[in-house]
């Protein structure tokens, strides 16, 4: 009959591969996945499982926040962290690996299991295995928390019980649909509702944000803010300061951020362009990010400026070049549409920076006195209030005091510390 010699030919291999030795390689094989199970179950101390897709893509954003809460937790000895990545088969070579280290210390732990050779099935079969028991395996830990950093709980959560805390970053999707890029930002509503429905307890950067969830309907006893630290840009100083690109001027003032409808860089060219009408000597514009979605117009509003003379863009910089123009900036600009943190902001007041920043209940909860504001809508006023910074020397001096002294308000380890105060009241521990 049609297909026997295929049956046959599986069933033969599954004998040739079933001699006592594999059957006894896969036995303690399974008992040490069991041991390891049994093990994480009995851990005393308040266990986490902690989602780290966002280190299998570039360092930026999301990835950025959850790298320094967990290595502000990471020495702590009264809480477990548990690290889930993409399925959790270590050595399967089509998953990639992570772009940053994993933090490590005593309160961090790496989940990860594979398939040796050896068994009664090949290697790769095993890992296929594990990858469709995944889910299964991250139950079976029974951690006391689950914790989606990133809007979003994976796959590998949804069969696990322990109380789910997820970040919301913003709400762009709602707050700014026009800014969202379609394809992703349909998918994201979709995915978030669920988030919002089923999660014990929000975190959000601000309590702009979480204003924001509240007005949405979500209970306000389920929502903390947590304010973030330092972004990107260290947080000390250097012996030997580093230097800024090449290509930048001797004076500049400074915009940070992808060049992208949420940015709203227009308005800023536009508010320049008027500033350059009334002031005989301006200070170009330095740009510092690369192109985003929706970027066409922008690109070709910013190449006339850069044909004019007035504007450099350098697109990415390192982290020390970025650090460095922070420190060399007559004024920082950032006019953004919407923000639900605003990690620029923070960065230019920690480098005694004058901000000049969009009037949002946001960022001026972050900046506080410690800035200059204008609409995001209204160029006119956004020349104005740069004309005023660039003119008044003392202004200038005194927002890079409050500035120094409001960014002294914004700590990872506060931050980290109040993550686990979180997990605590969501776990009822």
């Amino acid at each position: 009959m049609a297909g026997k010699p295929g049956v046959l030919d599986a069933f033969h291999a599954v004998l040739r591969l079933g001699s006592p030795r594999r059957l006894r390689r896969t036995w303690i094989w399974a008992r040490e996945i069991a041991g390891q199970v049994r093990r994480r179950r009995a851990e005393t101390r308040l266990t986490v499982a902690v989602d780290v897709n966002s280190f299998y893509e570039p360092l930026t954003g999301v990835g950025w926040y959850l790298h320094q809460i967990l290595l502000h937790l990471a020495e702590r000895d009264d809480v477990r962290l548990r690290l889930y990545g993409q399925r959790l088969v270590h050595a399967d070579p089509w998953i990639p690996r992570p772009v940053a280290a994993l933090p490590s210390g005593p309160a961090i732990e790496r989940i990860d299991y594979d398939a040796p050779d050896g068994l009664v099935i090949r290697p790769w079969r095993g890992r296929q295995v594990l990858r469709r028991l995944a889910p299964l395996l991250t139950a079976a830990d029974g951690n006391q928390v689950l914790f989606a950093p990133n809007y979003l709980f994976p796959p590998l959560f949804w069969l696990a019980r322990g109380a789910r805390v997820a970040t919301i970053h913003d709400l762009g999707v709602w707050k700014v649909p026009w800014a969202v890029r379609p394809d992703s930002g349909e998918a994201l509503r979709e995915r978030l509702e669920r988030t919002l429905f089923e999660a014990d307890l929000f975190l959000t950067p601000s309590e702009a944000v979480r204003r924001e969830l509240v007005e949405r309907g979500v209970a306000a006893s389920r929502v903390r803010a947590i304010h973030h630290g330092t972004g990107l840009v260290g947080e000390g100083s250097t012996a030997q300061p580093p230097l800024p690109p090449p290509r930048t001027p001797l004076r500049y003032a400074l915009h940070v951020g992808t060049v992208e409808p949420r940015k709203n860089v227009p308005t800023l060219l536009a508010a320049w362009r008027l500033l350059r009408l009334r002031r005989a000597d301006p200070p170009p514009l330095v740009l510092c990010g690369g192109f985003g979605w929706q970027a066409e117009e922008a690109r070709r509003e910013i190449g006339a400026a850069e044909a004019e003379g007035w504007l450099v863009h350098l697109g990415y910089v390192s982290t020390e070049e970025l650090a460095a123009l922070y420190r060399g900036a007559e004024l920082v600009a950032l006019p953004s549409f919407y923000e639900g943190f605003g990690l620029p902001a923070v960065e230019a007041l920690r480098a005694g920076a004058p901000l000049l920043a969009s009037d949002l209940p946001v960022l001026r909860e972050v900046a506080g006195d410690a800035a200059l504001y204008a609409p995001p809508d209204r160029p006119d006023l956004w020349a104005d209030r740069a004309g005023e910074l660039l003119a008044d020397a003392g202004l200038r001096a005194d927002l890079r005091r409050r500035g120094l002294e409001r960014a002294a308000l914004f700590d990872w380890g506060r931050a980290a510390d109040e993550t686990v105060q979180a997990f605590r009241a969501a776990a009822g521990r």
